[in-house]
Order: structure tokens, then sequence, then C-alpha cells
């Protein structure tokens, strides 16, 4: 099974700077979700230790599932191509890994019962996948 790591180096690195845009993830607390508005896509998230929830504003859907993925796997930077047709082209992909690395690694956290020790893990495991 491919890694998310090595899919966007594949994907998305290997393409022109003039055809990425470049952003920062903030650190946040689960859950994001997406919503579409009145002037277009919005994906909220928490920030560590607040109540009220930020939003990052998104061009397209597929733009903010993109950076969905990458915001809940706790990366910190992200490229994100401009062509929208592209994007919407590899997007299932990105959200098939996620999800199916979260299968996985839930299988191994469900024994793990102590909460502390399941975030690190699953801060580790999410790195590792990242960094691939």
């Amino acid at each position: 099974m491919k890694l998310v790591g090595e899919l966007y180096k594949e994907k998305v690195l290997s393409l022109l700077k003039e055809q990425l845009k470049h952003i920062e993830l903030p650190l946040h607390d689960p859950p994001t979700r997406i919503v579409n508005e009145l002037f277009g896509w919005k994906l909220y998230y928490r920030k560590f230790g607040r109540k009220s929830e930020e939003f990052m504003e998104c061009r397209s859907e597929e733009e903010a599932r993109f950076i969905k993925v990458f915001l809940d796997l706790e990366g910190r930077e992200l490229y994100i191509p401009l062509n929208d047709d592209y994007l919407k082209e590899i997007v299932p992909e990105f959200e098939y890994l996620k999800k199916r690395t979260d299968e996985i690694l839930g299988g191994y956290l469900r024994t793990i019962f102590q909460r502390k020790y399941r975030e690190q893990l699953r801060f580790m495991v999410y790195r590792e996948v990242l960094e691939s």
C-alpha cells in the first residue's frame, strides 16, 4: 500500500512551482468539517484550547477535501495544485489512503487504553505516513 507522503511527492511535489499554492496549516483539535456557504467553501477547525471554531476559505470542494486530509493527518504545511481538474482527479486517492491508514491504525489503537499513549502513537504514525 502506498502512503500519503509518497503519493503527495509523486502527484503534487512533482508539479512546477507556478502550478502550486503554498499554505501553512494550523495546529488544531479534531474534528474538522467542510461547509458550502453562500460565498464559497469553508473548512472549519478548532484551535488547541479554544472553544470557538475558525475556518479556512477554499476555492472549491476539492481543495477543501484535499486540505482536510492533511489537516487531519496533522500536517504543518502544504502545496495545493491550482488546476481544479487535476485536483478533482487526485483527491479520491488521498482520501482513500487516509481512510485506510485510519482503519489499520484503529485496530492497534483499540488495544491501548491510556488516551495519552494512543494520541502519541497516532501522532508518530501520522508523522511517518506524511514523511515517507
